[in-house]
């Protein structure tokens, strides 16, 4: 992200169908509404209630484009992370304002589900694994980026 944009972080559910497209440029966008509910405490109830209800449309570009479109589905829990954008439209001569975000990320919530990781690395030559110095792990031939399959508990 470039200087003095809003980075905004959102955990939710997708609350609309994934729409993926290939455009006309060569590159490809993928569209969602997500969907964060507050959960806060009531004294009173002695449980939690939903407070407030925040929908934004979610866009993704390119390659996370492509995984978003291959891996979600409307009911997932998400983190979405990303550029926080105002736009303003007309519709029927109303002006209208719509919230959004330009996803750099978006990641399943583990709190509501399991993740497998299936490796699509390409190449064979060994990659250091972070924060340990003299470790590497090994690729094998025709494994690549890890690609991250949601599965419900």
């Amino acid at each position: 992200m470039g200087w003095n944009t809003t980075a905004i972080t959102v955990v939710g559910v997708v609350a609309s169908e994934v729409t993926h497209r290939e455009l006309a440029l060569g590159y490809s966008r993928a569209t969602f509404r997500v969907l964060s509910v507050e959960r806060r405490y009531d004294a009173e109830k002695k449980d939690f209630v939903d407070g407030d209800k925040l929908f934004l449309n979610v866009t993704c570009w390119r390659r996370l484009a492509d995984e978003v479109g291959k891996a979600l589905a409307k009911g997932d829990s998400v983190i979405v992370t990303g550029k926080l954008r105002n736009r303003d439209y007309e519709l029927d001569g109303e002006r209208r304002k719509v919230s959004e975000i330009e996803a750099v990320a978006v990641g399943a919530n583990l709190q509501w589900g399991r993740v497998v990781v299936e490796h699509s690395r390409t190449g064979t030559a060994d990659v250091p694994i972070p924060g340990l110095p003299d470790v590497v792990a090994p690729r094998k031939e025709g494994e690549g980026v890890p690609e991250v399959v949601a599965v419900p508990f």
